[in-house]
């Protein structure tokens, strides 16, 4: 039996950059031209179950040419990928978990007054991330966010939060359960959609690629594919 075929697309938050949205149109499209040829049955994306009706209505009015995209990765991207492909639906598979227990901010403060090597040494991967980053194009920041040494070294932070704390104060770790928590949801979410012959490209924040790609691969149950050779040059 042909196992559902998973197609992970990291991106950006678009509404951190709307200058560059309105500036680069015709990168949108290049990029939204070369994703079709994944030839995706179901696109999934990083909103939650609680806006689906919402979303609805919203990928109806830009099929009929009543919406102006917004700067939103699933309006610029998924919504007119879906409707080239004549794909009835978009589907949202975020899961709503509580971040602020405690929240991020809170683990670097603790690390940063109580651990200062260990903080330094974060530091030191955040800055070997920026090395890496390009951000002159809408291209350029895809490529980056797919690629699996980029995944590799963010990947290193989070293990490294795992650090913060004490045996009493389990800080990083308390912080990474939610994380887990909200990309394992995803992960079954898009499990609980895949169909026998399915095609599933899934849109998602650069920083879930990794556990994403983890979890459905240690599943068994598909293939996994990263965008990388499906993104224009």
């Amino acid at each position: 039996m042909t196992k559902p075929e998973i197609f992970l697309v990291g991106t950006f938050h678009m509404s951190m950059n709307p200058e560059m949205i309105n500036d680069q149109q015709e990168e949108i499209r290049e990029i939204v031209h070369s994703l079709k040829k994944f030839k995706p049955t179901k696109i999934t994306v990083e909103k939650p179950f609680l806006i689906e009706e919402e979303m609805e209505r919203k990928y109806i009015a830009f099929k009929n040419n009543t919406l102006t995209p917004t700067y939103d990765e699933v309006e610029q991207f998924a919504f007119r990928l879906a409707n080239e492909m004549d794909l009835p639906s978009v589907y949202p598979v975020d899961e709503m978990v509580d971040m602020s227990r405690p929240s991020l901010k809170q683990v670097f403060e603790w690390a940063k007054e109580h651990q200062p090597s260990l903080f330094k040494e974060i530091m030191d991967v955040q800055n070997r991330l920026k090395l890496m980053e390009n951000n002159e194009t809408i291209k350029n920041i895809l490529h980056y966010v797919n690629d699996s040494d980029y995944s590799k070294e963010l990947q290193r932070i989070y293990m490294k939060l795992a650090r913060v704390g004490d045996r009493q104060h389990q800080v990083g770790v308390q912080w990474l359960k939610q994380w887990h928590h909200r990309d394992l949801a995803i992960a079954a979410n898009i499990s609980r959609l895949a169909e026998k012959g399915d095609r599933i490209l899934v849109l998602i924040g650069g920083d879930h690629l990794h556990l994403l790609k983890q979890f459905l691969t240690d599943s068994g149950d598909f293939k996994v594919l990263s965008a990388k050779p499906y993104l224009p040059q």
